[in-house]
């Protein structure tokens, strides 16, 4: 296997170990193991496991960002509809993981703010891409006048990516998915209440 291939294999396979059982739980051994590389060779493809951490959340924020990019970037789908559509996907995510496995970066961010400084600051770069994706696909709906002019796009992308990383932890302590219909449909809710006000001041 390729010098290249083997830190790839390394890395996918603790970014597995760890969206399973946590950063700190999971041993440079036990990925090792995983990944069938011999006892020792880490420290070969990585520095320290801080650095194996900046590249797990690397890992992680190309799939995740890859999803928000495939559903919210969508031009042959409206903008609030394209919203709706990743919500949907990851509900039937978490349906499948049996409510066990959640968001990595979240279940990351909860893990290590307070104990790492240079993985808290790299975690919330990954958080502010993944909100202004949101807010991109608000500025669309905004364009489209499916939400109101008046909407301040950037505190609602906050308020959205904070509902839902609210929504999956509670699911994953209540293992249901009901924290997170109830984020859906709160939601929606709010966006055809503010779209109704904004009609009924305009009369």
């Amino acid at each position: 296997m390729a010098r290249t291939n083997t830190r790839e294999e390394i890395i996918r396979k603790g970014a597995e170990l760890i969206h399973a059982q946590g950063f700190k739980a999971t041993g440079l051994q036990q990925i090792l193991q995983a990944a069938g590389i011999p006892k020792g060779s880490f420290y070969f493809y990585f520095k320290s496991k801080e650095d194996f951490g900046m590249e797990i959340i690397n890992y992680f924020n190309a799939i995740i960002s890859g999803i928000f990019t495939r559903f919210l970037s969508d031009k042959k789908v409206p903008p609030m509809r394209r919203m709706e559509k990743l919500f949907e996907y990851f509900e039937a995510a978490f349906q499948k993981s049996g409510y066990a496995l959640g968001c990595p970066i979240g279940n990351l961010s909860l893990e290590l703010a307070d104990t790492n400084e240079r993985l808290r600051v790299h975690l919330g770069g990954v958080i502010e891409t993944l909100i202004a994706q949101i807010e991109l696909c608000l500025q669309e709906a905004k364009r489209d006048k499916s939400i109101p002019a008046s909407l301040n796009t950037a505190d609602t992308a906050r308020f959205i990516f904070h509902g839902f990383e609210g929504a999956v932890l509670h699911m994953k302590v209540v293992k249901s998915i009901e924290p997170f219909r109830a984020f859906r449909s709160y939601l929606t809710g709010y966006f055809k209440n503010i779209q109704a006000l904004e009609k009924s001041l305009l009369r």
